[in-house]
């Protein structure tokens, strides 16, 4: 596990443990945790064959994720800045408290589980959360 996660995943881990068996999810608190960021993957409209229809995936959220950490780069290379580079170990700090919306409810059911909850702080149903770009933009621009 990143030094810069385990903190986080810790707390997860000590206040909500999972309700499973340990030998059927990584329970070592050795390797890296996903998720570590989360943004909406639904409701969004694509064109297929000339005709317009709804899609939910992961990959619907990617690019919204993109164009938030682009436009980051493009405002710091603006002031003379370099760009934000790797992201995990800042996002994870202190200095990066409050820079996402925590999502504290719902849970990723699957296989006839209920699967992970999601709660307050870091957990692996949304990470650290979803993305708020004019909080993250801030926090960036106030970095060397």
């Amino acid at each position: 596990m990143p030094s810069h996660q385990k903190t986080a995943v810790d707390y997860y881990l000590e206040n909500y443990p999972p309700d499973y068996p340990k030998n059927i999810w990584n329970s070592t608190g050795m390797s890296h945790a996903l998720a570590d960021i989360s943004a909406n993957g639904a409701n969004y409209i694509v064109a297929i064959d000339g005709e317009f229809e709804l899609v939910y995936r992961t990959s619907c959220s990617l690019p919204v994720s993109g164009t938030i950490f682009t436009m980051i780069n493009n405002a710091r290379l603006t002031i003379g800045k370099s760009p934000i580079g790797f992201i995990n170990p800042m996002i994870y700090s202190a200095d990066f408290t409050g820079a996402f919306n925590d999502i504290t409810e719902g849970s990723n059911p699957g296989c006839g589980a209920e699967g992970y909850n999601a709660t307050v702080g870091w957990d692996p149903v949304t990470g650290l959360g979803t993305l708020n770009f004019p909080k993250l933009l801030e926090k960036w621009l106030a970095l060397p």
